[in-house]
């Protein structure tokens, strides 16, 4: 198998576009969601999904209503920088992992924070990295 690697300007290209994705999510702006989720190239299937332990999401559209729904209420993602591992699947393909805190809440429920385990695959695209897959993977 073979053993593939990311120039430091992928992988700091990488990490960007996660951080862009916090900033998005935390400040609850869907057109900065659509701008890091990956778009399908003609003739080729949506390549965005959203899977977590109580729900899938597959495809762009379904994915950002998604987050359309839950903006409506609290929703903070604030993942540690600091553990944030970016690893190369293929020269186009990038696997990120990052403990994250998110805190979810409705006025009627209250606020809670959870951690998670965040995993994300990156794809190389014509406009640069963008964000493919989302599993959040809750933390024990």
């Amino acid at each position: 198998m073979k053993d593939h690697h990311f120039t430091e300007a992928d992988v700091a290209e990488i990490r960007a576009l996660f951080l862009r994705q916090a900033v998005a999510e935390t400040a609850h702006d869907i057109d900065g969601m659509n701008d890091v989720l990956a778009t399908a190239i003609d003739g080729q299937t949506d390549p965005v999904n959203f899977i977590g332990r109580a729900y899938r999401f597959w495809g762009r559209d379904a994915v950002l209503e998604h987050f359309r729904s839950v903006f409506e209420g609290t929703w903070r993602f604030e993942p540690e920088v600091e553990h944030i591992k970016v690893t190369a699947i293929n020269q186009d393909v990038a696997h990120i992992y990052a403990p994250t805190s998110i805190t979810i809440g409705t006025q009627s429920s209250g606020e809670a924070t959870h951690r998670f385990l965040v995993n994300e695959f990156a794809v190389r695209t014509p406009d640069g990295w963008r964000i493919s897959t989302i599993v959040p993977v809750p933390a024990q």
